[in-house]
């Protein structure tokens, strides 16, 4: 495993802006409530089962949300980053931190991360090579553009 982990976007891998030694606070939904406002980038860390509404009110005041995966078969994180982009109209950066495996970086996509902290180094060598699962039709309309495909109503597939 690597030390640091690599933050990994659509676009290949990036410098990580959001990090102690560049300013950044972080902190939980507790401890949000007085904290906003301060001139350094804030970025929101939710653990598996925190409550994102528990903020929702001040969301657009946070520069990222990072939502950790416990364990990689724990599903409640893609919920909270519909909720945050559909719900709360979050346009920040929304990271995943933690246990998640390569297949899921589409689905992950889909209901609206933008990045990824990654640390699995077979992980990172096929994002490298841009070797990313393709999944082209969904059955679950998500955030973003997606058309129809085929005579189902609920098939989906990337807009072009």
């Amino acid at each position: 495993m690597s030390e640091a982990p690599r933050i990994w976007t659509p676009r290949g891998f990036v410098e990580d802006r959001l990090t102690e030694a560049a300013g950044a606070v972080f902190m939980s939904p507790e401890e949000a409530t007085g904290r906003l406002g301060s001139g350094t980038a804030s970025v929101l860390v939710l653990e598996p089962g925190d409550e994102v509404l528990a903020v929702a009110g001040r969301i657009h005041e946070f520069d990222a949300v990072f939502i950790r995966f416990a364990v990689f078969s724990d599903g409640r994180g893609f919920s909270t980053a519909r909720l945050l982009r559909e719900k709360l109209g979050f346009a920040g950066e929304i990271r995943a931190l933690g246990h998640f495996i390569l297949d899921q970086i589409p689905l992950m996509t889909r209901v609206g991360f933008t990045s990824f902290a990654v640390t699995h180094e077979p992980t990172i060598a096929r994002l490298e090579a841009g070797n990313l699962p393709a999944i082209p039709l969904y059955l679950q309309p998500a955030w973003g553009e997606e058309a129809q495909a085929g005579h189902r109503a609920w098939a989906r597939r990337r807009a072009t």
